[in-house]
Parts: C-alpha cells; structure tokens; sequence
C-alpha cells in the first residue's frame, strides 16, 4: 500500500475536521488497518462520526491497490474513486449531521 496517499487523507481529514467542526472536535483517529481496508473516524460530541473507509484490493502476486473511498457519516454513503482529489471535493460540499 502507499503509504503516501495514507498520509495525504490523514492530512485531508485533519483539515477537515479543524475547519467544519472547529472545537467540537474530540480527535481523528486513523488509519486503523481492518483486514485489507484502512478506516479514519472523526468523532465529536455535536456532530454525527465521520468514517472514511479505503478500500484495496490485492493483485494476485502484487501489492494492495487502493478500489475506493467510502464517506459514512455525512448524510448519505458516499462511494469515491481512490484518490485524495476525490475526497477533498466531497468534504468541501459537505454538511455535518447533528447528533440528536
């Protein structure tokens, strides 16, 4: 996996969650591994959770490749391709769903 596009959603989420959730951010935790999937949650105590889930899918003899992005939490699902340009335009289009 390239650890480069793991640091740049990191990056992406952490400049997210600073300028969407200002101080009702609690933390940004990832990536976790799961299986062959790398998870980011950003938890708050007013909003809803965001996960981000990055999909791979391993090659027969080769490395894993990055298959999707995944957005949970922001109103609907939302299925991306697996590039960092993808997710930044979807987090800037969008609204946090309060927690009730």
């Amino acid at each position: 996996m390239d650890m480069s596009l793991l640091q740049e959603i990191t990056r992406i989420l952490t400049e997210f969650a600073g300028t969407k959730f200002s101080a009702q951010v609690l933390e940004v935790q990832g990536p976790v591994q799961e299986g062959s999937s790398y998870r980011w949650r950003i938890v708050s105590n007013r909003y809803k959770e965001v996960t981000v889930l990055l999909a791979t899918k391993k090659s027969l003899f080769g490395k894993p490749a990055p298959s999707g992005i995944e957005v949970y939490g922001l109103g609907e699902t939302k299925a991306l391709k697996p590039n960092w340009q993808d997710l930044r335009d979807c987090l800037a289009k969008a609204e946090l769903v309060a927690v009730r």
